[in-house]
């Protein structure tokens, strides 16, 4: 009996533990969360990304991507830092986080109706190497910016109280409900640019306006002090808009670009690259996710250790993803895409770079948004922005998707300069180490330990 007991001891020892890490609420638990639902996702993304490809090729790619990246890019363009605001004043006055979401959410709704706007009337103008019915298509898509706002400010919500396993749940079914529907296209014979199109844009609109539905009920408050929660808001979001803008311009101000200077074709083998180079980006993203909200809470010099030791590590294992994903290019790119994006190669790898770069600078600049200074990476980051767009509009008619890509990399560089000099100067510290060290492992197994370790079982 004995005998038994001892080894069912170490499934019942991997099960509690499970049970354990799904159940807890801890800040590096929620980090490994999110980054394992980020795999998910972006495997999801991935394969979604292969078949719309695989049925449209380049020219029916860039269509699509015409026609769904506007009302995303003016949605997340348009939230002036409200969403970061939210985070940031909820954290630092938890009492008053019932007023403080409702405020959020009507600013949210008013800056997406201005987002709406502006799409309706600029595509007509930036579009014109696409078809009359792809620009129709895409002004009717502006009617989601309201509804991508307030996505936005909810997000934050289950950020600041610490609810991810929502956060990530609604991060894991949108991707998933595309795949099933670009599926039922594939099997019905429907897939178009068009159908595809709805595929990525419909499935978010009812979980937007459920998960809005379930935080309303819990913040049954009345808008008390209205001003000066609306004060603290919009002081906070301008501060920090600088850098939410920029972060939009880094994710879709090459694609939007090549929209308006290349043809469809081209626009569809770069979102190919965008899209493959992408995938290391769960390392940074899920770490930001909740270094933010924890690093709001610490002391100066606490936010900055914990800062540096999050970019060592993401940084570490981005660049080893990066390195592979170029080694394997030649193979997996005509493998998964056909032959014809054979010709995004050389991009893609410029991009990976780029991405390793971002996800780094993204992560250091949360010291300064977690210390109530997010003025100063507004400005700095501002120097990337002036630096690519004239790249890119000087670079792209020259070179094609080459230029692209060497203007990304040359704003991503600049901008992690820009970031690490304002570390040193601004908030006057001597600079941590940026390269991983044996500390940074150490400190890794232990939170991996952490959830393994238990008392022995009597036998």
């Amino acid at each position: 009996m004995q005998q038994l007991n001892a080894k069912s001891l170490p499934n019942n020892t991997i099960w509690s533990t499970l049970k354990r890490f799904t159940k807890s609420k801890g800040n590096s638990s929620a980090a490994m969360k999110t980054m394992i639902v980020s795999v998910l996702v972006l495997l999801i993304n991935m394969l979604t990304g292969v078949l719309t490809a695989r049925y449209l090729g380049p020219t029916g790619r860039g269509e699509q991507t015409a026609m769904m990246n506007w009302s995303q890019f003016l949605a997340f363009s348009m939230s002036f830092g409200i969403p970061s605001a939210l985070i940031y004043n909820a954290k630092k006055n938890p009492d008053d986080a019932g007023v403080l979401y409702r405020m959020s959410l009507l600013l949210g709704i008013g800056f997406g109706i201005v987002a709406m706007i502006i799409g309706i009337l600029v595509l007509p103008y930036w579009l014109k190497s696409f078809s009359p019915e792809v620009v129709a298509f895409a002004q009717w898509s502006m009617i989601q910016c309201p509804l991508m706002v307030v996505a936005q400010i909810n997000n934050a919500a289950y950020q600041f109280r610490g609810e991810y396993q929502k956060f990530n749940g609604l991060r894991y079914v949108i991707p998933l409900l595309t795949l099933v529907i670009i599926g039922i296209l594939i099997m019905g014979g429907w897939m178009n640019p068009f159908t595809t199109a709805l595929a990525y844009l419909v499935p978010g609109a009812p979980l937007f306006i459920g998960m809005t539905i379930s935080l309303l009920r819990t913040y049954k408050v009345k808008m008390k002090d209205a001003y000066l929660n609306f004060k603290r808001l919009f002081t906070y979001g301008l501060g920090s808009y600088g850098n939410d803008l920029l972060g939009q311009f880094s994710y879709y101000i090459d694609q939007i670009v090549i929209a308006g200077l290349l043809r469809p074709a081209d626009l569809g083998l770069y979102v190919v690259a965008v899209s493959l180079s992408r995938m290391v980006t769960f390392f940074s993203s899920s770490i930001t996710v909740v270094l933010f909200p924890k690093a709001s809470e610490l002391s100066k010099d606490e936010a900055i250790s914990l800062t540096f030791k999050a970019f060592r590590i993401s940084t570490t294992f981005t660049l080893l993803g990066s390195l592979a994903l170029m080694v394997v290019a030649p193979l997996v790119i005509p493998l998964l895409y056909g032959k014809d994006f054979n010709t995004a190669l050389t991009v893609f790898r410029l991009l990976l770079l780029e991405v390793t770069i971002s996800g780094g600078t993204i992560i250091l600049a949360q010291v300064f948004m977690a210390l109530g200074k997010p003025k100063f990476v507004s400005m700095l980051q501002g120097f990337g922005l002036i630096l690519v767009i004239p790249l890119l509009f000087l670079l792209i008619p020259k070179y094609g998707l080459l230029g692209a890509g060497v203007a990304m990399l040359s704003s991503a560089v600049l901008r992690f300069l820009f970031i690490i000099l304002n570390i040193r100067f601004n908030l006057k510290v001597k600079l941590p180490r940026l390269l991983i060290t044996g500390q940074d492992i150490q400190w890794m197994k232990t939170m991996m330990n952490s959830y393994i370790r238990k008392k022995p079982m009597d036998v």
